[in-house]
C-alpha cells in the first residue's frame, strides 16, 4: 500500500473513532433529559370534599388529560387529597402534597386554592372557581399573573340576573325574593348586592336576611312562612350552603320555591339551579395543566372563563310544592331531576 493510501486509511479510522466517541458523549448527555421526559407527570388534586361539583371537575380534568395523551398510572400519577369538609385540614394536606415533587396541583374553590397558594410559591396551581378569583382574593386584579396560579373561573355573579330571570320564568307570579347572606362575610355581602341590583332590574322586591351564625340562620328559616309570590333566591355564601339540607327540608315542608346556583343543589332538593358546568370547567383546566406539564409557565397562562352553564330542574320538588314547569321550560332545561 502506498504512503498516500495509508495516510487516507488512518484518517478514515480516526474520523470513525471521533464519530463513535462523539455519539457516545451525546447519548450520555441526553440520557438524563430523556429519562426526565419519560418520567410520569405527578399531579396533585386538593378538594375540600368530593361533592358533585368537585367530582365532575376532576372527571373533566382526567378525561381531557387522557385525550391529550396523559394516562393515569402510565405517564401520569395523580395524588388526591380530600379533607371531607374539614377546611382546617386543607393547609396541612396542601403542604404534604407539595412534598411529592408535583408538576402542578389542581384545586377546586376558594379555600383549597388559597391553602395551596399558601403552601407554595413555586409549584404551579391550576384551579376551577365558581366565582371571581379576584373578588375571592386569589388574584390581585383582572390582569394579574400570579407567578404560579392560573385556572378556570365561572364569574357566577355575572349570571345573577340571568338566574333571576329564569326564576321568574319558572314562577310567573314571583314578586319577592328572600335572600340569606352572612353579614360578617364581605364576599357574601357583595353577592347579595348583585342579587339586589338584578332584582331591581326585574322589578322584584328583596327581603334581605343578614345572618351571623348557623344557629341564627336555622331559627330564621324555621320562622319563615309561605307567602304568595315569594321565594328563596340563594347567593353564594358558605354559611348558608353549610345549612342547605336544613333549608331544603324546611322550604319543602312550607312549600317555598328555591333557586340555587349549582346543579348539585337541585339534586339535593332545590326547585331549580343555574350554574357552571363543572365537567367542562375541568376539561378547560386540563388544557392549562397539559401546557404546564409540557414546560409552559403558569404565569404566562391567562385565567380562562367557563363557557357552559346549565339549568337544572327538580321535578320531584316541583310536584311536592305544587309548582308546574311549562313545556317550554322543560325543553330549555339541561337536566331534569325526576
Amino acid at each position: 500500500m502506498s504512503i498516500v493510501k495509508r495516510i487516507f486509511a488512518r484518517r478514515k479510522v480516526h474520523r470513525e473513532m471521533i464519530l463513535r466517541h462523539t455519539s457516545l458523549a451525546v447519548i450520555l448527555l441526553l440520557w438524563p433529559l430523556r429519562a426526565f421526559a419519560q418520567a410520569p407527570a405527578r399531579v396533585g388534586i386538593l378538594v375540600p370534599d368530593l361533592g358533585r361539583a368537585q367530582s365532575q371537575a376532576i372527571k373533566g380534568l382526567t378525561e381531557e388529560l387522557k385525550r391529550l395523551g396523559y394516562v393515569n398510572r402510565k405517564n401520569l400519577v395523580l395524588e388526591t387529597r380530600n379533607v371531607k369538609g374539614n377546611r382546617a385540614a386543607l393547609q396541612p394536606a396542601a403542604t404534604e402534597l407539595i412534598g411529592h415533587k408535583l408538576r402542578l396541583i389542581f384545586t377546586t374553590g376558594t379555600s383549597a386554592t388559597r391553602a395551596a397558594a399558601m403552601a407554595t410559591l413555586d409549584t404551579p396551581i391550576v384551579f376551577v372557581h365558581p366565582g371571581d378569583p379576584v373578588a375571592a382574593g386569589l388574584l390581585k386584579g383582572a390582569k394579574d399573573r400570579a407567578a404560579n396560579l392560573t385556572g378556570v373561573a365561572a364569574y357566577a355573579g355575572e349570571t345573577t340576573e340571568t338566574r333571576l330571570a329564569l326564576f321568574k320564568e319558572i314562577l310567573p307570579g314571583l314578586r319577592k325574593i328572600i335572600v340569606f347572606f352572612d353579614a360578617n362575610n364581605g364576599a357574601s355581602r357583595d353577592n347579595f348586592r348583585q342579587a339586589e341590583s338584578a332584582a331591581k332590574q326585574l322589578a322584584l322586591e328583596v327581603d334581605a336576611r343578614a345572618i351571623k351564625s348557623a344557629d341564627e340562620l336555622r331559627t330564621t328559616i324555621a320562622n319563615l312562612h309561605a307567602e304568595g309570590g315569594a321565594a328563596i333566591f340563594q347567593v353564594a355564601d358558605e354559611l348558608l350552603e353549610g345549612e342547605a339540607d336544613f333549608l331544603f327540608e324546611s322550604a319543602r315542608a312550607k312549600k317555598i320555591p328555591t333557586m340555587f346556583n349549582e346543579e348539585s343543589w337541585a339534586i339535593n332538593g332545590a326547585l331549580a339551579a343555574y350554574g357552571p358546568n363543572y365537567f367542562e370547567m375541568g376539561r378547560k383546566a386540563a388544557g392549562l395543566a397539559a401546557k404546564i406539564i409540557r414546560g409552559e409557565r403558569a404565569a404566562a397562562l391567562a385565567v380562562e372563563r367557563a363557557t357552559k352553564f346549565d339549568l337544572t330542574l327538580n321535578y320531584r320538588t316541583s310536584n311536592f310544592i305544587g309548582v308546574r314547569f311549562s313545556a317550554e321550560l322543560l325543553k330549555k332545561a339541561d337536566k331534569i331531576i325526576r
